[in-house]
């Protein structure tokens, strides 16, 4: 079968049954994708759409953190949104008329809010995220990518003494004794980014973590998708999954609108979608969609233009520079598959560039923004799902949330050990589907 042919019923792939057919062509399935071929698995990977890497990791805020990764469970997130109940212009929203639909899930998702398990599930997240990180750096290096990476760290400023004060010992109770992370003041941050001269009496201090890094997921993928071509792997564009038949309690084969694909072995990867996919099966699992926005402004010939990652959590908003572009990435509704845009979060993502970096809005064109939104796959304990389901031959790896390209690698070489039940290099159990 060829990509974009348009066939008047679905032909037969007689592809080898031991192949591993991946739903979702996004970071998390392009990412498994190579990690199984790399251990000499022959992998077909389907996409619905056009192209790879078309929603959640088309145009996400660009940044690699795993000094920023923590689940949205600690209080003043929940906070924030029930505070955003109704309203467009707060940084957490949470749309009345998907109260229903979030009950359940809601409730598992306040379960982890209590201290001890949101400190757990942070350290869980750290582990995974340095791991990916690690492993991101090596096939960058191996295999000679570029996505307007930088590898000079990330800054995440404050406006308050009592919240600079909060982050600090959060952060030893979740990395311990390790140092991953620097105190500064105001002038330390205007000295390590000059941009942020013109706030800076506004700002009480920041944080420098040294390890974190930035750049545009969308273009990694694309390298990625090239070098499992050149490795022999398929991937299929336009494909819609129509149907996952079982035989006999196992996995035995997808029907697309284009083709039935016979298989032994299927890994959803496929992000917010994934549930209504493994639904198919009768598997019920917790990822629901919680949409988040960006903006990407062109910053060519511009001035002093920022040049590390930078976090503000007072106003929940990232901004990462990408090569001549800088993104603005921030806001989270809580509105199930809702595809309407705001006039009020586009004026949002803008005011908070003004509020960050004032001079580069005033020289920027901001008539030749892009704005974009995608729906990241949550679940109720910020942690993914990774590993086999109750069903033989059928596996997962999603629900990785607003982190989706800082644990993308990591989850994919931790998938692929578990799928071939070998030796894992951290300890699979936090991120199982049994957790």
């Amino acid at each position: 079968m060829v990509a974009g042919s348009n066939p008047a019923a679905p032909t037969t792939d007689y592809m080898k049954k031991d192949k591993v057919v991946i739903i979702g062509g996004g970071l998390q399935g392009l990412a498994t994708a190579n990690a199984l071929i790399d251990r000499g698995i022959d992998v077909l990977v389907l996409e619905r759409n056009k192209d790879v890497a078309n929603e959640a990791s088309f145009a996400n805020g660009g940044m690699l953190t795993p000094s920023h990764a923590i689940p949205w469970n600690h209080l003043d997130d929940i906070k924030s949104i029930l505070s955003g109940i109704g309203r467009k212009d707060s940084p957490m929203v949470l749309d009345i008329k998907s109260i229903p639909s979030l009950f359940v899930w809601g409730l598992k998702f306040l379960a982890n809010s209590s201290h001890k398990k949101f400190i757990r599930n942070a350290q869980h997240i750290y582990s995974l995220a340095s791991y990916s990180k690690k492993l991101t750096v090596n096939i960058r290096r191996k295999e000679k990518f570029s996505y307007d990476n930088r590898s000079q760290g990330s800054l995440k400023i404050f406006r308050s003494e009592e919240h600079l004060n909060k982050t600090e010992k959060l952060s030893k109770k979740i990395f311990g004794s390790k140092k991953r992370n620097k105190i500064l003041t105001s002038d330390e941050l205007v000295t390590l980014e000059p941009a942020l001269e013109n706030i800076k009496s506004e700002l009480v201090g920041g944080m420098y973590y040294r390890e974190d890094e930035i750049g545009d997921a969308y273009k990694f993928c694309k390298l990625l998708e090239e070098t499992i071509r050149l490795k022999g792997g398929r991937i299929l564009t336009n494909n819609n999954i129509k149907k996952i038949l079982l035989h006999k309690g196992k996995i035995n084969c997808v029907v697309t609108d284009r083709a039935i694909i016979n298989t032994n072995n299927l890994v959803v990867t496929a992000g917010s979608w994934s549930s209504s996919l493994l639904r198919l099966v009768g598997i019920k699992l917790p990822v629901k969609p919680v949409k988040g926005y960006s903006l990407t402004l062109d910053t060519y010939g511009v001035n002093h233009a920022p040049k590390l990652g930078l976090v503000d959590e007072s106003i929940h908003t990232a901004i990462a520079p990408l090569g001549n572009r800088i993104r603005i990435a921030g806001t989270a509704e809580f509105s199930g598959f809702n595809t309407s845009i705001h006039e009020k979060r586009q004026q949002y993502l803008y005011r908070m560039l003004e509020m960050i970096y004032p001079k580069l809005y005033e020289n920027i064109d901001k008539d030749l923004g892009k704005f974009w939104y995608g729906f990241r796959p949550m679940s109720p304990d910020g942690l993914p799902y990774i590993g086999p389901t109750s069903i033989p031959g059928v596996y997962v790896n999603t629900g990785h949330g607003h982190l989706g390209w800082t644990l993308a690698m990591g989850s994919a070489e931790l998938f692929a050990d578990l799928f071939l039940e070998q030796e894992t290099e951290i300890a699979p159990e936090p991120y199982l589907i049994g957790r």
